[in-house]
Parts: structure tokens; sequence; C-alpha cells
């Protein structure tokens, strides 16, 4: 949308604001005018109980006949209010309208006082001098039912574009975890490929397997579309599957060992947050090594955080090099997706582990996802 629509938009929805609001609130405008209404009544009664007494039955009649013509001109005022909103860029011919319009509403309003004044006061008054009587009372009653509806109507306008500008924030923010999530499917997909070219010349048979045990891999992929956070025992799933294939290629070079608590398999985590992790540990841990490779996976939670960490038994990396050579896509994207989703509560730590290696540890907080959440 151009920056003309977008104001054009904004206009037009400002202009039917008021419309809405007078349908929706007569009832309440009707209501507000029946205190009004008994609120002239007992102040007429007392006014006049020392100088020339009123009974009850007038003053309430005077009372009613003086706001009531309203709920019959007031959607006019509602119109003029809808037609010529008192704002910044056209507030100048707006206010030259209504003054007048105060005037004219002033006479039809005395003009309906005068009309009831028969049937309502217990002496004759001539019309004029009700018309004339009245008109103070009149036009700012008329100017104090403008500034209302258009205080309202801007409020109103303002909670639509508060809540406008919140979807578009929302829908931003799943676009950038859809685009970082969707990151990883080429990656791992390319990397898995070529494994089994490695090993379709050297073992066919192993190689088919891998092929099988990637769609089986891919299938859970594409029912997960769309979906920000998984549990962790779904996760866990997805995450065997994916170890099935590098068990595949590595055979019995690769040892993994699991460490997941039941209780911790409810917890939310990231839909594919772990894969990465784990194939940045076989990639550091095992292919720059000859020997065997050992990965080890725990889970824990407690204090409505849940910690998992990744070990690899390989050389480790420098301390310089945290933040290079072992952290690539994979891990870049997953701290991305972490910070959109969770904001500052949630933590990705690279370091050396004391015994060896590198540990990975992803930290996510359980209540108050800062992010978008499918």
């Amino acid at each position: 949308m151009t920056i003309a629509e977008t104001s054009a938009s904004s206009s037009a929805s400002s202009r039917s604001v008021p419309a809405g609001l007078a349908r929706v609130g007569y009832p309440a405008f009707a209501a507000a005018l029946t205190v009004l209404s008994c609120f002239t009544a007992v102040h007429l009664y007392v006014l006049y109980l020392d100088r020339m007494p009123i009974d009850w039955a007038e003053a309430i009649l005077s009372g009613f006949a003086t706001w009531y013509p309203w709920l019959v001109l007031g959607p006019g005022v509602f119109w003029m209010a809808a037609r010529f909103p008192l704002e910044p860029e056209h507030w100048w011919p707006s206010l030259c309208t209504h003054v007048p319009a105060g005037f004219a509403f002033g006479v039809a309003h005395g003009m309906m006082r005068a009309s009831v004044s028969p049937w309502v006061d217990s002496t004759h008054i001539p019309p004029t001098k009700i018309i004339l009587g009245q008109m103070l009372l009149t036009v700012l009653s008329y100017w104090v039912f403008v500034v209302t509806y258009q205080s309202l109507a801007n409020y109103r306008l303002f909670r639509e574009r508060e809540l406008r500008a919140s979807q578009l924030e929302s829908r931003l923010a799943q676009a950038q975890l859809e685009m970082l999530r969707m990151q990883l499917h080429p990656h791992f997909l390319f990397n898995t490929l070529h494994a089994v070219s490695t090993l379709i010349h050297k073992d066919p048979e192993a190689a088919d397997e891998m092929v099988s045990q990637l769609s089986d891999l891919l299938r859970m992929t594409l029912e997960n579309i769309g979906r920000q956070e998984v549990s962790l025992r779904e996760e866990v799933d997805f995450l065997q599957r994916y170890l099935d294939i590098q068990q595949t290629r590595f055979q019995d070079r690769l040892h993994v060992t699991l460490d997941i608590p039941s209780d911790t398999l409810d917890a939310r985590v990231p839909n594919q947050a772990l894969q990465p992790l784990v194939e940045n540990a076989i990639r550091h841990g095992l292919d720059e090594r000859t020997g065997e490779g050992a990965i080890e996976i725990a889970a824990r939670e407690a204090a409505e955080v849940l910690t998992v960490t990744v070990r690899d038994n390989g050389p480790g990396f420098a301390p310089s090099d945290a933040s290079g050579r072992h952290e690539g896509v994979g891990l870049a994207n997953t701290r991305a997706r972490l910070r959109q989703l969770y904001g500052p509560g949630a933590v990705l730590e690279l370091t050396n582990h004391a015994q060896g290696g590198t540990l990975v540890t992803l930290r996510i907080p359980q209540v108050g996802p800062a992010g978008a959440h499918a």
C-alpha cells in the first residue's frame, strides 16, 4: 500500500467512525439525556421553591422537555460531526460550519421546546422568549455533543490503528520466523544428500537406507510447516530420525547418549531447534577427528526454564573462534529464531567443556514468550 493510499484509507476510516458510533451509542445517548432531564427537574424544583413554587409534575415535564428534543436532533448533530470532523487537516472549514450549525440546532431545539410548552408550563411563555432564553444552553450542548463525539471517534480510530499496527508487527515477526526456519531445510537437505552421495559407491545398501530415513524425516518436516513451537517430545522424535541417518553414515564411529527426563517432554521448544545443535556437534566433533565421536544430549527443567545441552568430544575451539568457524548457518539461524520468539529471555551459549570438547547450552523460558507463536 502506498503512502497516498494509506492516508486516504485513514481519512475514510475517520469519517466512517462517527456513523458507527451513532448507531452503537444511541441508547447510551438517550440514557445520558434521561439523567440530565432528571437533574434539571430537581434543579428547577429547588430553584423556584422560594420564589414561585412549581409542583413536581411540572418540574419533571420541564426537565424532559429541555433535553429530550436532542433525541430527535442528536442524529443530525452526529452526522454533522461525521461530515465535518474537528481534525487538524481541515479544522477551519469544520469550525466555520459548526458555528452557524450550533445556532441553527439551537433554534430548532427552541421551537420544539416551545411546541410542547402549553402542556408543560403552567404559565404562557412566548415561543421567542423560549428560543432566546435557552439559546446559550442549546448551543453549548451542541458543542459538547460534537466534541464528545469527536473524542470518542478519535479514541476508536486510535485503537483500530493500534490493533492494525500490532497485527502487522505480529505478521512481520511470523514471516521473519518462517523465513529463518525455512532456511534450515535446504541447509540440512544439502548436507544429508552430500552424505548419501558419499555412500552410494562405498555402501549402496547404507545409502538406500539413508534415503528412506531422509524420506521419513522430510515427511515429518512437512507435517510441521507453519509451527514455530513444538513439544520437546516431538523435537526429540524428529532429532532421533536425524540421528538414525547420521548413525547410518558413521556406523560405529558415532555414539549418542540421550538424557531426556520424562518430566521435560511437554516443555515447548522452537521447531527444529535441536537438529542444528547436534549437526554442529557432529561436524566439529566427529568430522574433524579420525577416531570415535561421542555426543551427549541432556535436558533439564527448573524454575520454568528448560535447559538443553549438547556436548561433543571433539577438539573444542579457541575462545576467539567462538562466533566464527563454530557458528555457521545452523547456530546463527537458531540464535535469531530464539531472539524473535523469546527476546532476551532465551540463551544459546557455545563454550569449551572442562573435560574436553564443545558444549552448547540452550535455555528456553517456558512462561511469557516475547515473540510470535504459531
